[in-house]
């Protein structure tokens, strides 16, 4: 299976909150090779941003060390514009729908990149309840 990780997945391991084994367990399945694991550079820039923003520089030199030592995980650095606008649609498609009024352009280009090169999206994030470009897995 082909997985990708949202920011908040992650977030979820490096900050021990509470279901992050579920995202352990996935992260395993990359590791040894079973699953095919995605994510993209701005996940590593919210990541670091996140750490960043509270004074907590050697954890997010941490934080980045650690997600681009997962073995067989997969960081897509190079994208296309085709798949920035398809994220732009993304966000236009998903940000306002019902009560729900934040989807944000990151959310869309995320969505975009992992349709590109996965069948399951993993996240912490409500904000992709209702998606139906590929199979989300709210953790």
């Amino acid at each position: 299976m082909k997985v990708f990780f949202d920011s908040s997945a992650l977030l979820k391991i490096l900050k021990e909150e509470e279901g992050y084994q579920r995202v352990v367990e996935r992260l395993k399945k990359v590791a040894r090779g079973e699953d095919a694991g995605h994510t993209d550079t701005i996940v590593v820039a919210e990541i670091v941003y996140a750490f960043l923003s509270r004074g907590l520089e050697d954890e997010a030199m941490r934080a980045r060390a650690y997600i681009e030592s997962i073995p067989n995980l997969a960081v897509v650095e190079n994208i296309p514009s085709s798949v920035s606008h398809r994220g732009a649609e993304l966000k236009h498609k998903y940000f306002k729908r019902s009560e729900k009024t934040f989807f944000s352009l990151y959310d869309g280009i995320h969505l975009a990149v992992a349709e590109r090169c996965s069948d399951v999206f993993v996240t912490s994030d409500p904000d992709f309840k209702g998606v139906t470009e590929l199979k989300v897995e709210l953790v």
